[in-house]
């Protein structure tokens, strides 16, 4: 079973429940190819009354037709939704242009009462690994924000000026204290937002290489040079000899066969993939 919730996620979760009164704007960032998957339930709790933007970052690396199912599921649920890649500075503009569409209605009718505008306080909050901090030094045009491939990087909390119309608060990525659906925390460790060293990554890999047996089996014949009707011990082979990925007794080293196939799906050389399915599609 997979569980993580170190001690400074649920300080942060706390420091966010005190804080969140504070912003005029939540930005939730999800990873677009876990976009149900990467919604902490307990942050949905706390931004009740408020003004929320979600992002479905990572569109480089998920299937967009996925994409474009899950933006209309969360508009559906009366959110606004954009769907960008954080690296992409066409998108980044088109994020800011959404945080100050949200508050045009208010800065309507302070300007009305003669109230002079003041920057737009935004908290932006998501699981571990999911771009916030890409998306910040987006924003600021430069490293304000620490970025890792691992999750827990940003480990405190801190305001970060953006312009005169904006100022953002940077918060830790939070996972939520127990996983009720390990299929959640499953596609939450493949993606890369639980840490390789608490999960079986054998186990993990054999979860996701079933998964795209099922809905992206071209990718794994593409990548790895397999065949369609190939079960995963087949396929674990043929990665392990392409590879030589032996043990000294020319065994499997099946753990550096798991972490090769999860490199590649986090890097996105095992194509554009959507772990959370739409039910509708």
């Amino acid at each position: 079973m997979i569980q993580w919730y170190p001690g400074h996620m649920a300080k942060a979760l706390r420091e966010v429940g005190e804080k969140i009164k504070l912003v005029d704007v939540v930005v939730i960032v999800l990873d677009a190819r876990v976009p149900m998957s990467s919604l902490n339930p307990e942050i949905v709790k706390l931004v009740n009354n408020k003004r929320v933007l979600i992002v479905l970052n990572k569109k480089d690396k998920a299937d967009p037709n996925q994409s474009a199912f899950w933006k209309k599921h969360y508009e559906d649920k009366n959110y606004q939704a954009i769907v960008i890649n954080s690296k992409d500075n066409k998108d980044i503009k088109k994020l800011l242009s959404s945080i100050k569409d949200l508050m045009a209605e208010k800065r309507k009718k302070d300007a009305l009462k003669g109230l002079k505008p003041r920057p737009i306080k935004t908290m932006i909050i998501g699981i571990p690994n999911a771009g916030k901090s890409t998306i910040i030094n987006g924003l600021v045009n430069k490293k304000v924000a620490s970025i890792g491939d691992k999750p827990g990087v940003t480990k405190s909390q801190q305001w970060i000026r953006i312009n005169q119309d904006l100022e953002l608060l940077d918060t830790p990525g939070i996972l939520w204290p127990k996983f009720e659906n390990q299929e959640i925390a499953s596609n939450l460790a493949v993606t890369g937002a639980i840490k390789d060293e608490i999960v079986d990554v054998y186990e993990l890999v054999k979860y996701a290489l079933n998964f795209y047996k099922l809905y992206y089996p071209q990718e794994l014949v593409n990548r790895y040079n397999v065949k369609e009707d190939n079960d995963i011990e087949e396929i674990i082979e043929v990665i392990a000899r392409s590879n030589h990925l032996y043990n000294v007794d020319k065994t499997i080293d099946f753990d550096r066969v798991a972490l090769l196939v999860l490199n590649d799906i986090r890097s996105g050389r095992l194509g554009k993939i959507t772990l959370d399915r739409y039910s509708n599609e």
